[in-house]
C-alpha cells in the first residue's frame, strides 16, 4: 500500500509544470507587427511604439491606442469589456461594423489578430 501511496505522490509530482503561467492580466506594450503581403512571406517585425493595453479582472480593458485598428499608434485611447472563449480572448469592436479581434497567450507574448483578408497580427510584451 505504501509503494502504491509513493507511486502515486511521484506521478503527482512529475505531471507538475515548472513554467509559470502568464495570464492576460495587467499591462502589455506593442512590440511587434505582422502583415502578410498576400504570399505567405509575412514575419513579424520589431516596432518602435508606445502602444499599451492594460486588462481587469472585471473583464475590462484599457489602452492608450485603437485596439480595434490594426496601427501602432498611440494617440487615440480606448477601452470596453473583452470576454473569454475556449479559443482565448475576444474584443468586440464596431467600427464602422461589428467584428472581434482575437486575442492569445502564445510563448509568453500577446497576441491580438485582426480581421484581414491575409494575416495581420500585433504582438505584445506583458511589463512588470
Amino acid at each position: 500500500m505504501k509503494k502504491l501511496l509513493l507511486f502515486f505522490l511521484l506521478l503527482s509530482l512529475a505531471c507538475t509544470s515548472d513554467d509559470p503561467e502568464i495570464e492576460i492580466l495587467g499591462e502589455w506594450q506593442l512590440v511587434e507587427v505582422l502583415a502578410d503581403p498576400g504570399d505567405g512571406s509575412g514575419k513579424f517585425k520589431s516596432v518602435d511604439s508606445n502602444k499599451r493595453i492594460t486588462f481587469f479582472e472585471d473583464g475590462s480593458y484599457t489602452s492608450n491606442g485603437i485596439i480595434c485598428d490594426f496601427t501602432t499608434s498611440a494617440e487615440e485611447a480606448s477601452g470596453g469589456q473583452y470576454t473569454i472563449n475556449e479559443d482565448g480572448y475576444l474584443i468586440p469592436c464596431s467600427d464602422p461594423v461589428s467584428y472581434t479581434v482575437g486575442l492569445r497567450l502564445e510563448d509568453g507574448f500577446l497576441i491580438i489578430s485582426f480581421p484581414c483578408i491575409e494575416p495581420c497580427l500585433q504582438k505584445f510584451r506583458k511589463q512588470s
